[in-house]
């Protein structure tokens, strides 16, 4: 949420929140814009991902029907690969599934800020299911890489190197979310319902 969070606020804190026309088109235009941008974003990581995706399940197929890789001895391979694909679809389904309208036109400063803690919300749940494929992946890439070496196709240098490659990709990746999570979607959502407790307590006054 790109909206500079002070000038929220003070807005919000206009007597008996009664801010102008023009001033609540404004709140609302800021909040369709970033809604707009996210869901773009989105798409552009599901376009991303589900190439990737694709490749990688086509190198492993190849492997396989070339006789380089064994499942009955690199087993691993099928949950490693199984587990993005289950994600990557059921983050699709979200992506598709209609949500709540963005904000347009003539709505109040009270509806602006429900679609942005909305909005909030969902991206909260997209980064926890992130960070639940990682728990599930990194175990599973352990294994897969221990199989690899237990056949002959990695050496010993060959695994701390991979092992220090994949755990590095992933240890920024998680402080990456955390970061996102703790640092930033979570702040902001806590300022979201404090302005609208606040809303409800002037209504009720």
């Amino acid at each position: 949420m790109n909206m500079n969070m002070d000038e929220m606020q003070s807005a919000w804190n206009s007597p008996r929140n009664n801010l102008p026309t023009g001033e609540q088109r404004r709140l609302a235009e800021q909040f369709t814009r970033q809604m707009v941008r996210r869901r773009r974003f989105q798409a552009l990581w599901l376009i991303n991902t589900f190439a990737l995706l694709t490749i990688a399940t086509a190198l492993a197929a190849r492997a396989v029907a070339t006789g380089k890789a064994e499942l009955a001895q690199e087993w691993a391979l099928l949950p490693l690969l199984i587990a993005p694909w289950m994600f990557a679809i059921h983050f699709l389904r979200r992506h598709l599934k209609p949500g709540s309208p963005a904000p347009r036109g003539e709505v109040s400063v009270a509806d602006s800020f429900r679609a942005a803690l909305s909005s909030n919300r969902r991206e909260q749940s997209h980064l926890k299911a992130v960070g639940v494929l990682f728990a599930i992946v990194i175990p599973l890439l352990a294994v897969s890489m221990q199989q690899l070496h237990a056949v002959g196709k990695a050496s010993t240098r060959e695994l701390t190197s991979m092992a220090v490659f994949f755990g590095g990709v992933l240890l920024l990746s998680s402080a990456g979310i955390a970061a996102r999570y703790f640092g930033r979607v979570m702040p902001q959502q806590k300022r979201l319902s404090a302005l609208l407790a606040e809303l409800n307590d002037q209504t009720q006054s």
